[in-house]
């Protein structure tokens, strides 16, 4: 504006220092971050004794303090910063974060938006000398607009400081494409990468231990925090103990339901706030036959109370929300710490039948429902899957969910319902290339079907296998298995690898047979990685020599086996601390053991891969019959884990005219 007005460039700093002083006058010194409440900005509240003074307990430096303040200070005011906490659930990363910019600029403005539209409203003249402080940063990418790589920048550009935290898992979901061909998170990922990021430890070290110690002499909420050993300094400070034992030992059968509830709803990626009408929807699944009998309104009479009795400071199981506006209540949000120990302890336990109903009918908020159906679809619960993916598709006017949906539903057999879909999305959006291809290749899929049903229902088993297939992976290895007997080598290599990862190894044998050496050697890998010494052994003697060169190494494969279990540990441990890959490393290892129980227990957990595997496992080891493994491919598992049979309605038709064909 001042270079358009043509003011000389040495009067424009006096222009803009006016500026700035207009917009300061604005704000009260109740803006400047010293007088921020370190509640109100995310810190949780301390367990409280008769000797405790204020509002936070001694703070104890942690190791990474100087680079966190080198991170946040090094390039103010001329650059700005975006600094990230990666941690768990009260391990100190909002309290260390608080006392690096109280250390560094205590007097700036602070900004602490309820949504990502706030920061973007701010993204064409942005303030400066000012912090945006972002404490689960989480809930600002999954808004709706989310938090862009752009606004950041912008913010940036005025020397500002943009500082946020969140939990591991969280984090790596964020890093990670849903699926391939997604560009949905493109720009979530850029701007994660571009921030600074410091990993925050669950424990202290030994170093700041001594330092702990060191405080404890001062502080009785530390030395009490020191002397519980069953959890750790910073968790046992944000009153952890006590908030396992309101779950644990609740007076009520409806306040352990409604706790457990909203664990469930957070361990499924529900993380804005839950109303009552919800969580007692959700608790019905919870409750013994005879617990349910009484009205409603009795559940909620006896679990509000003790979910959101303050336990220490005003730490409680249950905390309630507002809705932006004075008065008003948006729902109950679970304690971070609560949440993250449920969700190690009911690691795979099923979430029932009723709560799953009430989070996808009753979850409001793109990012929430959108992890709500990720979190199905690991765990093949198509049923809720498609649900969500309807909503999303219907009320959020999500295209890779109606995407999606229509693929599930080719799945499925449901040609007609899964073209309405996508043609409902082209109504509005007439020009969508992307939907129309998969409009297109979706009809393309359902002549080929409707061709060779006759021959199937005539007992071609051939006819029979080819649709199961194309229902399976739509259609896929069909086309790749038709370029490959045209004598495409580079199709012929995709499909081995298609073959290996849905468990295909009749195929697998067959090709090898005949004399594909992509074939011979995919299926020696797997023998190998099996330790099937025999089988490799009669394949070697066959004259094979992709099994001769793997013979020595099957031999060493029971040393792996016997020490496996340490090494499962170590991935589990690792996929729960949110660590990339960590999950496909955890369920490869265990398809390479054929552990058929601990795989299932992966896909209760959700765990990325688990599904996958699982139902490879099944193919590879023919532990099923064809027609239920087609079933369970098609349909996935009810809420119990038992496999899901959908009722013949005109929406999901009958299993003759998909999977399960009359006998001849």
């Amino acid at each position: 504006m001042l270079r358009v007005c043509g003011v000389p460039e040495d009067r424009r700093r006096e222009w803009l220092a006016a500026w700035e002083r207009a917009a300061a006058s604005s704000m009260s010194e109740e803006n400047r971050f010293y007088a921020a409440s370190p509640r109100e900005l995310g810190i949780h509240s301390a367990i409280t004794t008769l000797e405790s003074v204020g509002e936070l307990p001694e703070y104890v430096d942690r190791d990474f303090d100087f680079q966190l303040r080198n991170a946040i200070a090094a390039n103010v005011p001329d650059r700005g910063s975006f600094v990230v906490l990666v941690g768990g659930s009260s391990t100190g990363k909002t309290r260390s974060l608080y006392e690096a910019v109280y250390n560094l600029v205590p007097d700036w403005w602070l900004i602490h938006p309820t949504e990502a539209r706030e920061l973007l409203d701010l993204k064409n003249s942005p303030p400066s000398k000012t912090v945006f402080w972002l404490d689960e940063l989480q809930r600002y990418l999954g808004s709706h607009p989310p938090l862009s790589f752009e606004c950041v920048r912008a913010l940036m550009r005025r020397g500002n400081i943009v500082v946020g935290t969140i939990w591991p898992d969280q984090y790596t979901a964020q890093m990670a494409a849903r699926s391939p061909g997604a560009d949905d998170n493109d720009d979530t990922r850029r701007l994660l990468r571009s921030a600074t990021v410091i990993s925050v430890p669950d424990t202290l070290s030994p170093g700041e231990m001594t330092l702990a110690h060191q405080a404890a002499a001062k502080d009785s909420r530390i030395r009490m925090a020191l002397e519980t050993r069953d959890a750790g300094l910073t968790q046992v400070l944000a009153g952890g103990p006590a908030l396992v034992m309101a779950w644990e030992q609740s007076p009520t059968a409806y306040g352990r339901a409604m706790i457990t509830a909203a664990a469930d709803a957070h361990r499924l990626g529900v993380l804005s706030p839950l109303t009552e009408d919800l969580l007692a929807e959700a608790m019905f699944g919870y409750l013994r036959r005879a617990q349910r009998v009484r009205p409603r309104e009795e559940w909620l009479d006896q679990a509000l109370p003790h979910a959101t009795r303050p336990l220490y400071g005003d730490v409680s199981a249950l905390s309630p929300a507002d809705a932006g506006r004075a008065g008003t209540l948006a729902g109950y949000t679970i304690a971070d710490y609560l949440a993250q120990h449920l969700r190690r302890v009911r690691r795979t336990t099923p979430v029932p039948h009723d709560a799953w109903l009430a989070l996808v009918a009753g979850v409001r908020g793109l990012a929430d429902l959108r992890r709500l159906a990720d979190g199905a679809l690991a765990r093949l619960r198509y049923r809720y899957a498609e649900r969500a993916l309807t909503r999303l598709a219907d009320e959020y006017d999500d295209r890779a969910a109606a995407i999606e949906l229509a693929e599930l539903l080719v799945r499925q057999g449901r040609f007609e319902r899964a073209v309405e879909v996508l043609r409902g999305w082209l109504a509005t959006a007439p020009r969508d290339r992307t939907v129309g291809s998969h409009l297109s290749r979706t009809q393309e899929l359902w002549q080929r079907v409707e061709d060779l049903r006759p021959a199937a229902h005539a007992g071609d088993q051939t006819a029979r296998d080819r649709i199961d297939g194309i229902l399976a992976d739509g259609g896929v290895c069909d086309d790749l298995r038709a370029k490959a007997e045209a004598g495409d080598s580079v199709a012929e290599e995709r499909l081995i690898e298609h073959l290996v990862e849905r468990g295909h190894l009749r195929e697998l044998r067959e090709r090898a047979d005949r004399g594909h050496q992509f074939a011979a050697e995919a299926l020696a890998d797997l023998y190998t990685a099996w330790g099937e010494v025999d089988l490799l052994t009669a394949r070697a003697d066959a004259g094979d020599e992709a099994a001769k060169l793997r013979l020595p190494k099957a031999r060493m494969a029971d040393d792996r086996a016997s020490g496996a279990e340490s090494e499962v540990a170590e991935l589990r441990a690792a996929v729960d601390a949110g660590k990339p890959d960590a999950g496909e490393q955890l369920c490869a290892l265990l398809f390479e053991l054929r552990d058929e129980a601990q795989l299932s227990a992966e896909v209760e957990a959700g765990t990325d891969g688990a599904a996958d595997r699982l139902l490879a496992l099944y193919t590879a080891m023919e532990s099923h019959p064809p027609e239920h493994l087609a079933q369970l491919r098609a349909f996935g598992l009810d809420a119990d884990g038992e496999p899901f049979t959908p009722d013949p309605t005109p929406s999901t038709p009958p299993l003759e005219r998909t999977l399960g064909w009359p006998t001849t």
